[in-house]
């Protein structure tokens, strides 16, 4: 890209000199107009010109090479004001006609960066450039025709010095204000991001939730009906859970399902999602899955949770599911599907728990 190659990857860099450079323009193309209005001696026109032109060269240099990156200061904020500042004075010293305008360029530079520098760095660029320009002003008369009226000029100098520190304070309230509003804004993000994450996801667990995994459900039947790529749904119940809450305490039964929903979520693929259906029960839902698929993950998961040490959570603790699956055809409503599911879970304890029951056929 054009602006990485003149200038680096400096990204601040880059912004800084890119800034710079508009006074700079102003002042230099304010002089050849003068001097084509011949009230700007061209020679003076010219050394401002080639003064300005060095100038920007050794600091695109410096930050296109990035040796200021481990700088104090990498971007040469300070540096390039107290450039701008030698450029208003020059332009002051050299241009009888600038003079009235002079001030307010050195205003125009510093505006740019005002919020950047300290009280410290702010008063040596300003009592410096009003030092030099009240020097200037005794040289006047050595490097013009015409003479000047030193009172006013140091009423106006005067004046200068008052403003600078106030447009300092204006500033710096501006940029306090600015930065507390993005501040602002992004906890406001953030507090919505979290309401959004809590409203989808179960507390306890960190699953998704029954109102979060409807809609999954209800997205994937659309899918189903465009596509007619398969998918399965499983309702999972943990055995006896009503006696580990009973023997163990509800603090170890909490334990437990959080601990069943992290060994699930690693034993699972990335694709499935497995949410907290009610209490003890959780939904998995396996998009495109076949039935032969998806009772194999079942068994793989079955295993995996029955091979996991409870007893982390409790002396003796074991723990394995029961599960009814279903593969939806999409003809009938969601509900009715759910409903399969729900008696081939019961057949599976009914059974002897800790075994998957596939539905019946609707």
């Amino acid at each position: 890209m054009l602006a990485t190659d003149w200038l680096g990857t400096a990204c601040q860099g880059r912004r800084r000199l890119q800034i710079t450079v508009l006074p700079y323009c102003i002042g230099v193309s304010s002089a050849y107009i003068g001097a084509s209005l011949n009230a700007v001696p061209l020679w003076a026109a010219h050394a401002l010109a080639a003064w300005c032109a060095a100038g920007l060269l050794l600091f695109w240099a410096l930050l296109r090479s990035d040796l200021t990156e481990h700088w104090p200061d990498p971007a040469l904020i300070f540096p390039q004001v107290l450039f701008g500042c030698s450029a208003v004075v020059l332009a002051y010293t050299l241009i009888d006609a600038s003079r009235g305008l002079a001030l307010l360029w050195l205003c125009l530079l510093m505006l740019f960066d005002i919020h950047r520098l300290d009280t410290r760095q702010l008063v040596l660029a300003t009592v410096g450039s009003l030092i030099l320009m009240l020097c200037a002003t005794f040289l006047h008369d050595r490097l013009h025709d015409t003479r000047i009226d030193l009172i006013s000029e140091w009423i106006s100098l005067g004046t200068g010095a008052v403003v600078m520190p106030v447009m300092r304070q204006v500033s710096l309230k501006s940029y306090q204000m600015r930065h507390q509003m993005l501040t602002q804004r992004a906890e406001l993000a953030s507090t919505v991001a979290n309401l959004e994450r809590a409203s989808a996801h179960d507390a306890l667990t960190g699953l998704s939730n029954r109102h979060h995994m409807q809609a999954l459900l209800d997205e994937e039947v659309r899918r189903l009906r465009r596509t007619e790529q398969a998918f399965c749904l499983a309702i999972i119940d943990l055995d006896h859970f009503k006696q580990i809450n009973d023997r163990h305490g509800h603090a170890t039964g909490d334990a437990v399902l959080q601990a069943f929903a992290r060994v699930a979520q690693t034993a699972l693929t990335p694709t499935d999602r497995l949410a907290r259906w009610g209490g003890e029960e959780f939904l998995l839902l396996m998009p495109e899955t076949g039935l032969p698929t998806a009772q194999q993950r079942l068994e793989a998961l079955q295993q995996r949770i029955r091979s996991h040490d409870w007893s982390r959570e409790a002396d003796g603790l074991s723990v394995s599911f029961s599960a009814g699956l279903c593969e939806p055809g999409g003809r009938v409503p969601l509900h009715r599907d759910l409903e399969r599911a729900d008696r081939a879970l019961y057949k599976a304890k009914a059974q002897g728990r800790a075994r998957t029951v596939l539905a019946d056929r609707t």
